[in-house]
């Protein structure tokens, strides 16, 4: 067997080592005596404290932190909250989340100013985009206060129709039904 050195590429079940030489550090294991790579990734060797390790480029799944930008899909409106199916962490690269992706948008941070009432912002179906609050709790918490933010894509509530922005009401060009949302300045622009 040749010898494993640091900048070494692995793959998981690879040898890196016996026992008796090292400990086994982040991204590696022991099974009788023997130490083998756990991940895919570049052997980092710490001859001082007699570490082997192997440093994975895989970040795996992100995790949701206040500040970030999420798009979902309403999925219930309350008097006081909208829940929302987190789908897509946007950033360099659109990432989906592992589950449970539950949002939740409070009346208070729907805008900038004062919302009266939820059914007048959201309904089911509608594409928001967001800004997490709160990540460590389930559901995530949401805002959707900022000109960026809000309603992105939305049907009619009478024939599903796609409606149209006019100012700042929402027409169906099918059935003529007016509606009103928290709707982001770039709606149905194709910008998710």
């Amino acid at each position: 067997m040749a010898e494993i050195k640091t900048g070494d590429f692995v793959v998981p079940g690879d040898f890196l080592a016996t026992a008796e030489e090292f400990v086994p550090g982040d991204g590696a294991y022991e099974e009788e005596g023997k130490i083998y790579s756990s991940c895919t990734g570049v052997v980092l060797v710490d001859v001082q404290t007699k570490h082997i390790s192997v440093l994975s480029r895989a970040s795996g799944p992100p995790k949701l932190k206040r500040g970030d930008t999420v798009v979902g899909r309403v999925e219930d409106v309350r008097d006081q909250s909208a829940s929302v199916y987190i789908g897509v962490l946007k950033g360099r690269e659109n990432r989906e989340l592992p589950l449970p992706n539950m949002g939740s948008i409070h009346v208070s941070q729907v805008l900038t100013g004062y919302a009266k009432e939820m059914r007048h912002q959201f309904k089911p179906g509608d594409i928001v985009r967001a800004r997490v609050l709160d990540a460590r709790r389930e559901p995530v918490q949401l805002s959707t206060a900022g000109s960026d933010l809000g309603v992105i894509v939305a049907a009619c509530s009478r024939c599903r129709a796609p409606l149209e922005r006019e100012d700042s009401k929402l027409r169906c060009l099918q059935c003529g039904n007016l509606e009103f949302r928290k709707l982001a300045s770039d709606y149905r622009q194709g910008v998710l």
